[in-house]
């Protein structure tokens, strides 16, 4: 199995957007990666102050302490920028990435990357939108073409970078539940980004008594930083770091800063938002809260005291949904890849795994993803190695046809089937697995075909071990095509009331491979219809 080592820099200050988008494009990296049979081992280096994020996802996380956390425990800047930069170029040199990818600034947030990007094979630079004096300058120009391949999550068709899809985000129910919000209750989320601010302490806990006096049930994100008084009782969830994404369907409304890991998100899930924007050097907080209220999906605030009457009409759910109509982490997850992969690789395992193609896989359990990519079937660059050998070999005319369904479409197929039937993961993957192997002229297409007639007949016994033991005890077959073999299973399995007695028949007459599948199918009484080699 190819190994591709990522590494992401996600430092810039302790909050937490860096780090979020460069999650968000690693979860997506490492399911593409799986799907084309690639260990991709990711690593991420950050100074956020929420860095458990990372161990949520399962990314392993080398952390630093921030410019504020060192100056805060009475660190020389200079002292801090030495160590810094030297911990930067040894944590690169000693995982020896084959991919770096670099959040915002190309040369680093200190200029520490100058010395390290050569290192690196392959550069992906996600080039968030920051001030325009900033990205005027010469010496910020002066690095892009440094960067094989720049990721601009507004622009191109990428879109903003979320940690989760739609189709993971929680029903409204759901949500509410995990919040604490009573039924019959408004709720409303508050934040004001990582809490790492003065003005979170002097806000929030006013801010929560106003709301909860106004009839809302308040969930407060205070955010990883806060040190500041909490406010705990009825109507109020107090959350020590944030609302995860998923569960922002829970609210009815919203006040936030205008950041832009939260400005997308609330305006992702439909959440109307009350914004309070904050004053940041590279990050234009008011331009995008102002966009979203001329867009009618919020509303904008200049003090604390404005907010309760704002957040009676605070906008319209479907522009909000509008602002930010789809996820771009998978489009950026693919750029990623596509800078050490092969690009038709890349686009066939975007194509394949949708975001509701990954929904549905999810339900099928752990499984999930090899049985995906055993559908799927092979990358191109490995079905154009494999036939150029043959052709070498053999002679062109023995290179198999590869007309079929689109690896997308077998895959979306399938994965319905396997919906209506509801076999375990691990379960439908050794079905699978099995008759591929029973029957090696089968085309993967055929093999969905099989499992379209066979799923139903095995599901009505509520025994999936019984069908793969069944599978199992098939001979290996070189003349009964698996369509044939299929619907007379199914036929033979439509007249029998429990599947271990079937089976125990189906062995007694197979008698260890020494009769032929279709007279043992005859046998018992199932419909054959040919024994000629499948197309």
């Amino acid at each position: 199995m190819k190994k591709l080592r990522i590494v992401s820099y996600a430092i810039n200050g302790r909050g937490v957007g860096h780090l979020v988008r460069q999650l968000s494009i690693l979860r997506w990296v490492r399911r593409y990666a799986a799907l084309l049979g690639v260990n991709a081992e990711v690593w991420v280096l950050t100074t956020s102050e929420a860095d458990t994020l990372a161990r949520r996802e399962g990314v392993p996380a080398f952390k630093m302490p921030s410019k504020i956390m060192m100056r805060d425990a009475g660190i020389e800047p200079t002292r801090w920028l030495a160590v810094a930069r030297q911990w930067v170029m040894n944590a690169i040199a000693g995982l020896s990435p084959d991919v770096l990818v670099v959040d915002t600034f190309p040369g680093g947030s200190f200029g520490e990357l100058l010395s390290v990007l050569e290192m690196v094979p392959a550069r992906v630079l996600v080039a968030r939108a920051v001030r325009d004096q900033i990205a005027g300058d010469d010496a910020y120009r002066a690095l892009l073409p440094m960067y094989q391949r720049t990721v601009i999550p507004d622009e191109r068709g990428v879109g903003p970078i979320l940690i989760r899809e739609r189709e993971e985000l929680l029903d409204r129910d759901t949500a509410r539940a995990a919040l604490g919000v009573p039924a019959g209750r408004r709720a409303a989320y508050v934040t004001l980004g990582g809490g790492g601010d003065e003005m979170c302490a002097r806000v929030l806990p006013p801010l929560t008594d106003k709301l909860v006096a106004r009839g809302w049930h308040v969930v407060v994100g205070a955010g990883p930083l806060y040190m500041g008084p909490e406010r705990r009782g009825p109507n109020i969830t107090w959350m020590d770091r944030y609302v995860p994404l998923e569960l922002l369907p829970g609210v009815d409304a919203a006040v936030s800063a205008g950041g832009y890991n939260a400005v997308t998100e609330l305006m992702f899930a439909g959440v109307p938002t009350v914004f309070l924007p904050q004053p940041r050097i590279a990050d234009d907080q008011e331009e995008r809260a102002r966009a979203a209220a001329a867009a009618g999906a919020g509303r904008l605030a200049t003090s604390i005291d404005e907010i309760p009457d704002l957040l009676e009409a605070p906008g319209d759910p479907e522009a909000a949904r509008a602002l930010v109509p789809a996820n771009g982490a998978r489009a950026a997850a693919a750029e990623v890849l596509a800078a050490a992969l092969p690009a038709a690789d890349v686009a066939m395992a975007q194509s394949v795994l949708s975001p509701l193609a990954w929904a549905r896989a999810q339900r099928l359990g752990a499984s999930a993803l090899e049985l995906v990519s055993l559908v799927a079937g092979d990358a191109p660059s490995v079905h154009k190695d494999h036939d150029a050998v043959i052709a070498m070999h053999l002679g062109a005319d023995a290179v198999p046809s590869r007309r079929s369904q689109p690896a997308s479409a077998r895959v979306d197929r399938f994965l319905r089937i396997a919906e209506a039937a509801r076999p375990p993961g691990d379960t439908a993957l050794s079905i699978v697995r099995g008759l591929r192997k029973k029957f090696p002229t089968a085309s993967l297409d055929g093999v969905v075909d099989a499992c379209e007639v066979l799923f139903p007949a095995w599901a009505r016994f509520d025994d999936w071990m019984g069908a793969v033991s069944l599978v199992n005890a098939l001979p290996i077959q070189r003349g009964m095509a698996l369509a044939d073999a299929a619907g007379a299973i199914a036929g033979w399995l439509a007249r029998e009331d429990d599947l271990f007695d079937a089976l125990r028949s189906f062995a007694r007459l197979e008698g260890n491979g020494a009769r032929p599948l279709p007279d043992v199918l005859r046998s018992l009484g199932a419909p054959t219809n040919g024994v000629g080699a499948e197309a």
